[in-house]
């Protein structure tokens, strides 16, 4: 990941597609995506579920065809903050960058308090007992702060430092697809689409509602173009990489799902934990049960220091527009304020009050974003990457639509 060539940044100063590609997997796959979808398994969609994620990723990719047109339309614009000013503007985009500043700082929050409760998991494996003399809210603040802290290092380090933590999770999620799936009970997937039992749970009516919320955590791929100090040759190939995220994770997420889904009895993976819930009724699996926690310890920890830094460096944008001034050391100030914030809500605010994946901010300014593709004041020159430009006024707010409705959804189960 770190060698090769200076082009593209690989190998020089700057991140790269490899360090792209992984700070979009961790915001697929790092935060806490694998419970969520056990329970829209249990409550709307049945094993029918893997429906969903291919319907959540192709919309999905409706999101990322306007990104393209948007970075095509303003080269020059760095970052989340430089696209929205470019689009709509100083002020609204003053507006969208402090909301999703905040959001990204209260995410950082409860991810690190889900950290903490999967620590506490993985030592409660092992006989530990710390509830009494290392509580879940200080536990928290304290990984915030030390993790945080990396955020600091240059951006190339800090997602050698996520690479390595996202392997951890997802190398165990392939180890249990090996040894688990050959006690999936293929009677678990009958009836693979079960019948409605109300509007929007069960039947198609429930694919498509789970598939709507699923792609709030598809489109927050988007937030990976916020990540320092990206060179790429192309913008196509940002959207390139980011594409095949977003096609990885869905065939991982579909590949977990359909086991889950195979191991029990549908119902039961209405869980914060449905892997576990899964796992307990197979003795020759019990032995992985410890390694599930860690595996979701890891990810978090990956997902947290990618919130740091994309919260930095949107404070850094912002801070550049409204006081016009040169980079310097406000790097670190930026990423110490964020982290001390983050810290100081993962011990104030009580656990499950905090979310722990990007929400409806995050797909308010993806919209936003999506509906900048209709705001160019100059025709793009026709290339193989620009093709998409001719059907922006009709990708472009039913990509919007999608990503409000998505964000309208997550409210309405919040904090749930």
């Amino acid at each position: 990941m770190d060698g090769g060539s200076s082009r593209d940044g690989v190998g020089g100063l700057h991140p790269g597609k490899e360090h792209l590609a992984v700070v979009a997997l961790t915001l697929l796959l790092g935060g806490n995506v694998v419970a969520r979808v056990g329970q829209y398994t249990a409550a709307q969609a049945g094993p029918a579920i893997v429906l969903s994620l291919l319907l959540a990723a192709l919309a999905a990719g409706l999101v990322l065809c306007c990104l393209q047109v948007v970075r095509q339309q303003r080269p020059g614009a760095d970052g989340l903050h430089g696209l929205l000013v470019a689009s709509w503007g100083r002020g609204l985009a003053g507006l969208l960058g402090a909301v999703l500043l905040l959001e990204l700082v209260a995410t950082a929050a409860g991810v690190a308090q889900s950290a903490a409760l999967h620590l506490h998991a993985v030592l409660a494996s092992r006989g530990i007992s710390t509830d009494s003399w290392l509580p879940g809210p200080l536990l928290a603040a304290a990984g915030a702060l030390s993790l945080g802290m990396f955020a600091v290092l240059p951006p190339r380090r800090a997602a050698l430092l996520v690479c390595a933590l996202l392997t951890v999770k997802i190398g165990i999620g392939v180890l249990l697809l090996a040894l688990a799936a050959r006690h999936v009970h293929y009677a678990h997937w009958i009836p693979w689409l079960p019948e409605a039992t109300a509007p929007y749970h069960f039947g198609l009516g429930g694919v498509l509602a789970a598939s709507v919320s699923l792609l709030g955590v598809f489109a927050s791929v988007g937030l990976a173009l916020g990540f320092p100090g990206l060179r790429l040759r192309t913008v196509s190939q940002q959207s390139r990489v980011l594409a095949v995220m977003v096609l990885l994770a869905m065939l991982l997420l579909m590949l977990l799902a359909a086991l889950q889904a195979g191991l029990v009895a549908f119902p039961a993976l209405d869980s914060t934990r449905p892997l576990s819930v899964a796992l307990q009724g197979h003795p020759e699996l019990q032995w992985l049960l410890p390694l599930l926690p860690f595996a979701g310890m890891t990810g978090l920890a990956a997902l947290l220091l990618v919130l740091v830094l994309l919260a930095a460096h949107l404070a850094m944008g912002m801070w550049s527009v409204a006081w016009e001034e040169e980079r310097g050391p406000r790097k670190t100030l930026a990423t110490v304020v964020v982290v001390l914030l983050s810290a100081l809500l993962a011990l104030w605010v009580p656990i499950g009050w905090l979310p722990v994946l990007p929400g409806p901010v995050a797909l308010l300014v993806t919209a936003a974003l999506c509906l900048g593709a209709l705001r160019t004041r100059h025709r793009i020159e026709v290339s193989r990457g620009s093709r998409w430009s001719a059907t922006m006024p009709v990708l472009a707010p039913l990509a919007a639509a999608l990503c409000l409705l998505s964000a309208v959804l997550q409210l309405r189960a919040w904090p749930g």
